[in-house]
């Protein structure tokens, strides 16, 4: 790693992501799990079906670059998408968030969980859309036709919004002793893609209401507006983005998310740069307030600008900081090479690790990997080299038709 080569450090994370969803994820051909990628890798038995989305995309990258034959990443994209149907808990079409690995039912009273279930979603829609296979096309469109996206809708002040998720039982994850409905997506955040999925199941003036819901809260960064997520997390400026080729298209009020993406990003690091002299972690080349590993477990935090009080804590992720690639380019690449000069403990046998904080005692790094960030990071590298997730995505049949119906304009 001494001698640093970005193409080939570049390729050898999408190779090490790849790797890590294969040795990650039930591949067990007599398994009712197969197909079910993990959420941690400090929790063996736990899948959650938002990886399984990043599992997805991840055989059609590994496919197109060759790590896999074609051959063998389809047979593990059709199987994925049987269990998908056949044996994954959902509550009308909605997975639940976290399921066994061995079984693929849901984990205790855990929520069937909207934006976990469209990330999952995602991984079906680039398969459907690159293996152009009978097999899984029938399979993802009974996957993607079975969600109903109206038990979700409802109004509130004027709006139409979804709900985040739902759950039957009184004790159940955020049920607070109310079965039924949690919250809603009333905020600019990483649910953008649920939008498209559910427009071509809605009548169009429905589908353009519910994209207009959520509000549009304004920051600013060096004059410039940014719409902004409440916490300033960085993962949520890039969920969506990941798979929707947003340079491409504004969409009907002339927003270019792509660049929101670019000034969130910048941003974040301008905060981490101004607290450098309270946190050794933070630097020009060490940035990258979001979720996921921490000394405390999993910690979500973020940066200005947002709505809620920014509380840095000196922790570094990684796969923020490098889903940044396509959007800034200059200033990830010079993080990448600081880590791996600086800080080489922060790679391992998959490529990085999911965070580090040099603000304790002795200095942390995280020896976990978390699918969703894992391939999120994957995702951005792959489409800085060739934009070819986000072409694979972003032109098929569905999300033409969605775009086209809530009115997105190519630039």
């Amino acid at each position: 790693m001494s001698n640093f080569d970005t193409r080939k450090i570049l390729e050898d994370e999408i190779s090490g992501s790849v790797n890590f969803f294969l040795h990650s994820t039930n591949l067990d051909p007599a398994s009712q799990g197969y197909g079910m990628a993990i959420d941690c890798s400090n929790q063996p038995g736990v899948a959650s079906i938002a990886s399984v989305g990043f599992a997805l995309t991840a055989w059609v990258i590994a496919a197109e670059r060759g790590i896999l034959s074609r051959e063998h990443a389809l047979q593990i994209t059709r199987k994925t998408l049987y269990t998908l149907l056949h044996h994954a808990s959902h509550h009308r079409g909605f997975f639940a968030h976290f399921l066994e690995m061995d079984s693929a039912k849901r984990i205790g009273r855990c929520e069937y969980s909207t934006i976990d279930t469209s990330l999952c979603l995602n991984g079906v829609i680039t398969a459907q859309a690159y293996f152009q296979d009978q097999q899984v096309s029938d399979l993802a469109q009974e996957i993607l036709d079975r969600v109903d996206w109206k038990f979700l809708i409802f109004e509130m002040d004027g709006r139409t919004l979804f709900h985040m998720a739902y759950n039957p039982d009184a004790d159940g994850d955020y049920s607070q002793g109310n079965p039924g409905y949690i919250y809603q997506w009333e905020m600019a955040a990483e649910q953008k893609m649920m939008y498209l999925q559910a427009a071509t199941q809605l009548d169009p003036g429905t589908a353009r209401k519910l994209y207009q819901g959520f509000a549009r809260d304004l920051g600013e960064f060096e004059g410039q507006k940014i719409i902004i997520n409440p916490g300033g997390n960085l993962f949520a400026y890039h969920f969506s983005e990941a798979w929707l080729d947003t340079a491409s298209y504004l969409d009907p009020d002339g927003v270019d998310w792509f660049n929101n993406s670019r000034l969130a990003g910048l941003a974040n690091r301008a905060f981490c740069i101004q607290h450098a002299g309270q946190f050794k972690s933070y630097g020009p080349d060490s940035w990258g307030c979001s979720a996921g590993d921490s000394p405390w477990g999993y910690d979500v935090s973020g940066s200005t600008p947002n709505l809620n009080p920014s509380q840095p804590n000196g922790t570094v992720s990684i796969f923020s900081a490098l889903s940044c690639l396509p959007f800034m380019p200059a200033e990830t690449l010079s993080l990448l090479a600081a880590l791996l000069k600086d800080h080489p403990q922060t790679w391992g046998p998959y490529g990085f690790y999911d965070s580090y904080n040099l603000d304790v005692e002795p200095a942390w790094y995280s020896s976990s990997l978390y699918g969703i960030n894992k391939g999120c990071s994957m995702i951005m590298i792959q489409n800085y080299l060739d934009g070819m997730v986000w072409k694979t995505y972003t032109n098929s049949t569905l999300i033409q038709k969605a775009l086209s119906i809530l009115e997105f304009t190519r630039r």
